[in-house]
This record gives C-alpha cells, structure tokens and sequence, in this order.
C-alpha cells in the first residue's frame, strides 16, 4: 500500500489495486484474530470476554472482507477485458469517478448482503462464578440467518469466479490475436525495408556512373572559368545536400525516440494486462477450494461443526484458510514481477531501511 501511494493513485487501476490491497490487508489482519482467539479458546482463557464472541465476530469479518477482495478482482478484471477488447470506447466508460462509484458500491453491496447477521447478533454481559463478562448473544431465528448467509456466499462465489475465467479467456484470446496481428505487421515491415536496402544499391550504381562521367567533365575543362564556376556550384549543391541529410537524420533520430516513447506505453499495458490475469489466476484456483467446502456442507449436512465429521470438518477449514490466505498475500509477488516501477518503488523502501 505504501508503494502504491508513492507510485500515485491517479489511473482506475492504480486505485482499484489499492482498494484491492486494503482489503487484503484488513482481512488477513481479521483471520489472524479469529484464529488468536480460537488460541484463547483451547486455553480456557476468559478474561473480561469469552474468547468464542471474538472468534465469531472476527470471522465473520474475515468472511464479508475476502468476499469484498474477490469482487474488486472481479471488477478489475472485468475493467482490463473491455480495456483490451473495446479500447476505443473504454475511455469513455471507465473513468476515474465512475471507478470510485463503482468501488464504494461493492462495499456496500458486500456488507449489505449480510446486514441480517450483524442483527442477528451481538454482544451481553452473562455472569459465571463469581465475574461477569462480554459473551455472544443469538437471536432465535439466527438459524435462517445461517442459510442465507451460506447462499449469499455461494452465489457470490460462484458470480465471481465465472466472471474473472471469462474476462481472464476473453482477454487471452485478444491478446493472442492482436500478437498475430502485430507479429503480421512487423513480417510486411521487414520486406519493405529489403526492398528500400535494395532500391538504394541500385541507385548508388547508377549515381556511381554519373559521377564518372562529371569527373571526366572537370579533366576535360582544365581551367577554363566557366566550368570552374560550374565545380563550385556543383560544390555548393553537394554541401547543402549534405547539410539536407545531416537534417533528415536528426529528425529521424527525433521520431525513433517518439516511436520508443509510444511502444512503452503499450509495454507497459500489456504489464498491467499480465498483472490482472495473473490475479484472476490466483483468485479462480484459490475460490475452487471455497465452492468445494460450501458444495459439501451443503450435500453432506454432517460434515459441520457440532456433527459426525467435525474432525474431517475442521481440517479441510484449515486447508480452506490457507488457500484464503494465498489469494490475500500472494498479490505483492504478482506486482514485483510485472510492473518494474513498483519493483524499484520497493526495492528502494527496503534499501533505506537496511541503510538505517
């Protein structure tokens, strides 16, 4: 996030990507808590609070974070699709304050979708042996609640991750066409440059003979004036030929730099483009795993908690929370690789803390 803010938030991207590492952030935050107090848990450790409360809650939180960062890498990869398969009207569909809408809709909507469960539950003070303390409170029909949220989970899921397989095909599609295409152009670009190499041989062949034939010109005149002032003027046109050509380079020079100028900048959106696939990737492998535990608790109701397979529960949740974390943290890597200014941006942030 910090190299994100030295970088500068001011593209659609750029701010998509640092909603996208916010909430990242919060949620891996969120399931380190739930999981430090389902430490307090198995110690038995109550004091002031019970221990199973904040598990709920930070888990829920975790839960309502990660599906906001599965949606924003729904959007960015819906935003990157129609980059690269409608580029002429992008500009005019995506910009800058349309994103920030859009992005301020998706937490909302996410929240939104479980304000039942925030209802539904809460916080009262109970009193056990002699102390009191913060315990959770259910309300009686927080079993519907259960199902809802479970079906809003798995749509979303399901929502999302046909969303960025498609925008990641549809995308690698384009860019496979439009890597043709160029790879075309650059075949036709070659054949003209032959032609032109071996258009300019035969024209210093044929200006090799007529310069001969003024040589043998000059001999014969010997020094009458006219054809001495005919030299000099000769003379003068090769001169300003000359100061013609050493023009014409400089102004070649000029455009091979405009020319490298405009190929960075489609360099440096075929990054961005490797950059959200690269995403997408990690969000479709990652999201298989929560679509499968969801699927199986739905078609096995004993593989729950407090039923016959809570043990075989417990340890695909365990698995489930690894993969979660994957998708969260490994987006730091995906940057480092693709975009160069991010990778210097860090490096540097790293060398002056090493300095110091």
């Amino acid at each position: 996030m910090m190299v994100l803010v030295k970088q500068g938030i001011n593209t659609c991207v750029s701010l998509c990507i640092f909603c996208l590492s916010a909430t990242d952030f919060l949620s891996t935050v969120a399931g380190f808590c739930s999981l430090l107090s389902r430490i307090l848990m198995y110690l038995n450790i109550r004091r002031g609070f019970d221990p199973f409360a904040f598990y709920f809650f930070m888990l829920y939180m975790y839960a309502v974070l990660y599906d906001v960062s599965n949606t924003l890498t729904a959007f960015l990869s819906l935003e990157r699709c129609l980059c690269v398969c409608l580029p002429l009207q992008f500009k005019d569909i995506f910009t800058f304050w349309r994103s920030v809408t859009v992005l301020v809709y998706i937490y909302l909507l996410c929240f939104g979708l479980l304000l039942p469960h925030f209802f539904s539950s809460g916080l009262e003070m109970r009193t056990s042996e002699n102390y009191t303390f913060l315990a959770l409170w259910l309300s009686p029909d927080r079993a519907a609640v259960e199902i809802y949220i479970g079906v809003v989970h798995f749509c979303q899921t399901i929502v999302v991750t046909s969303t960025v397989f498609v925008c990641t095909l549809l995308m690698i599609v384009s860019l496979n066409r439009s890597s043709k295409f160029q790879g075309g152009k650059k075949k036709g670009r070659k054949l003209n440059k032959n032609l032109e190499i071996e258009s300019r041989g035969k024209n210093k062949e044929s200006s090799g003979g007529t310069n001969t034939q003024q040589e043998g010109d000059e001999k014969i005149s010997g020094n009458n004036p006219e054809a001495s002032n005919g030299s000099i003027l000769r003379g003068a046109k090769l001169l300003v030929k000359d100061h013609q050509k050493s023009g014409q380079t400089i102004k070649g020079l000029k455009s091979i730099r405009r020319n490298s100028d405009e190929n960075t900048k489609p360099s440096r959106n075929l990054n961005v483009i490797k950059t959200v696939i690269a995403l997408c990737a990690i969000c479709f492998i990652c999201n298989l795993m929560k679509i499968g535990v969801i699927s199986a608790t739905h078609l096995e109701p004993r593989f729950q908690f407090g039923k016959e397979y809570e043990n075989l529960f417990e340890i695909v949740l365990a698995v489930y929370y690894v993969f979660q974390l994957l998708n969260c943290s490994l987006n730091i890597f995906v940057y480092y690789t693709f975009n160069q200014s991010f990778r210097k941006v860090l490096l540097h942030f790293i060398c002056c803390k090493q300095d110091k």
